[in-house]
């Protein structure tokens, strides 16, 4: 009797929806699949390069430290174009935007795949930085077409789309790197390509645009300071800069070290990398919701932090594959929980009403960590030593962690709205 009222119910429930309803829902879950294409294509395209990079760099005569302002090219043009994209799109529209942006991907890999000079790599990079800094317009067309009941399994797709085309990005260049590596730059334009076909056939407009990008990535002045100085948002603010420093140092530096200590070629950094971002992936997508359950997001970030800082100190010091591999182990599982359980803490201590905006000043200090990362590392590479920017990564992971002990429960902390 029970079980056949809840199936009543159950049936009732489906009935109150209405076939517009219905029909809007099934739009929305099509969107989101396709802006789920677009990210993790993206990614793959990234992912493919950023193993092989510094290899062909220093074929076509770059330093260290050069390796890493090219490295650096990309993020930069990434922090300038990322909200410029988003505010534009919030006045054109989403769809002629990510179509710019792909383009844009496509020409920048397929400079590299024409390449035979340094400065028509630099051009590569900048070029692609510049049209795959589209996450806030995907970010937006996902604000666009979800409900706030159903964004953050929408927004949660963006981030799986990321963590698994970085997976197989660097397995797709393990292999095209046999072919030689400016191969790789035309497999990477054309899977862009394919990317922009898509979309422009199948990926419709929103119906209703908001202005999400613009207030994720907000210019004005006064809440960008007071969202730094809100001294419940700081630390962890501050803990985003930092991690993501330390692991861009390893980033940007690790095929250089593994040409040096174990003469790996561009394949085997290639799988490599493709291990690192398994773990990753492993941990944010498998484990990191039920640890946050029972340890919380504070204790989390303390022991992510730790965790990398460990791991980077035992990556350079070994001669040895088993145990290199075991650091690399330690660095991604700690990258896994620090990441996301620090953007569940900023989103929980920031004021609702302005959520996105704070998340948003978060995602450029990230950025701004993989500027200075790879500048910062390459540098300390070529003229203090190979270990030094594993070393210098690791002191900024203990400084993170104490940093961590002073993050507040965002539980029991009293959100106060941040000024305007």
């Amino acid at each position: 009797m029970a079980k056949s009222k809840e199936q009543k119910a159950k049936l009732e429930s489906q009935e109150a929806v209405s076939p517009e309803e219905a029909l809007a829902k099934k739009k929305a879950r099509a969107a989101l699949g396709l802006i789920f294409l677009t990210v993790f294509i993206d990614l793959i395209g990234f992912g493919i390069i950023i193993p092989v990079l510094p290899t062909y760099a220093q074929q076509l005569h770059a330093d260290e430290w050069t390796v890493g302002w090219l490295i650096a090219s990309y993020s930069i043009m990434q922090f300038i174009c990322t909200p410029f994209w988003g505010r534009l799109s919030d006045k054109v529209g989403r769809r002629p935007i990510l179509l710019a942006s792909l383009a844009a991907s496509a020409a920048g890999y397929l400079i590299w795949g024409f390449s035979s000079t340094l400065i028509a790599l630099f051009a590569s990079r900048i070029v692609a930085g510049a049209g795959n800094a589209n996450i806030a317009v995907a970010q937006a067309y996902v604000s666009d077409v979800t409900t706030e009941e159903n964004r953050a399994k929408g927004m949660g797709m963006v981030g799986a789309a990321f963590g698994l085309g970085f997976v197989l990005g660097p397995a797709i260049g393990g292999f095209a790197s046999g072919w030689g590596l400016q191969t790789i730059g035309f497999i990477a334009a054309g899977l862009s390509l394919l990317d922009l076909i898509l979309t422009f056939f199948l990926l419709k407009e929103p119906e209703k645009r908001s202005n999400a990008a613009a207030e994720r990535y907000s210019t004005d002045k006064n809440f960008i300071v007071s969202t730094l100085t809100d001294p419940r948002l700081r630390t962890s603010l501050a803990i985003f800069f930092i991690s993501t420093f330390a692991f861009a140092n390893m980033e940007a530096t690790i095929v250089m070290l593994t040409f040096k200590q174990f003469h790996f070629t561009a394949q085997q950094n290639s799988w490599m990398f493709v291990y690192i971002g398994f773990l990753i992936v492993m941990v944010q997508g498998g484990m990191i919701h039920r640890l946050t359950k029972k340890y919380g997001e504070k204790k989390l970030i303390g022991i992510g932090a730790m965790l990398v800082a460990l791991g980077l100190v035992l990556t350079p010091v070994t001669g040895n594959l088993v145990v290199l591999y075991a650091a690399l182990a330690l660095l991604a599982i700690g990258s896994g929980l620090n990441n996301p359980a620090n953007q569940s803490m900023l989103s929980k201590l920031a004021p609702k009403e302005n959520a996105g905006g704070v998340l948003g000043i978060g995602q450029s200090l990230s950025t701004l960590g993989r500027i200075a990362g790879p500048i910062v590392g390459a540098y300390a590479f070529q003229y203090l030593g190979m270990s030094s920017p594993y070393f210098i990564g690791a002191v900024a992971m203990v400084v993170a962690f104490v940093l961590s002990l002073q993050l507040p429960d965002p539980k029991v902390a009293t959100i106060v709205p941040a000024e305007a």
